[in-house]
């Protein structure tokens, strides 16, 4: 099942240990929308629709990876029976090696009717 059958209108509320702090809804198989709830790092957005990539890696487990307007590259693990999630972030910084930042985080979520 594509993950946005499975949240057709609902959200799932995420919560990093990091204390990022977003809301994603899958608006179709191909979109999806993040909201950020918590503080914003310097220069980020608050929220954005983004095109993505997604594959039931086996049942209930997801991974969804996008490209964000200004650069930024998701890769989210997404685990439906452990409510738990994953993700590998990278940006544009002319400081970091290979020209990147990153960070890697995991938390867990909620499904939001």
């Amino acid at each position: 099942m594509k993950i946005a059958e499975k949240l057709k209108n609902k959200k799932l509320d995420v919560q990093y240990e990091t204390g990022a702090h977003y809301q994603m809804t899958y608006l179709s198989d191909q979109e999806l929308k993040w909201e950020a709830l918590g503080e914003l790092a310097e220069g980020e957005a608050p929220e954005g629709i983004e095109p993505y990539y997604a594959y039931e890696i086996e049942e209930d487990v997801y991974n969804i990876n996008w490209i964000e307007g200004d650069g930024m590259t998701a890769s989210q693990i997404v685990d439906f029976k452990t409510n738990k999630v994953y993700a590998f972030l990278t940006w544009a910084d002319e400081t970091i090696r290979g020209g990147r930042g990153h960070i890697l985080q995991q938390g867990t979520f909620k499904v939001v009717e």
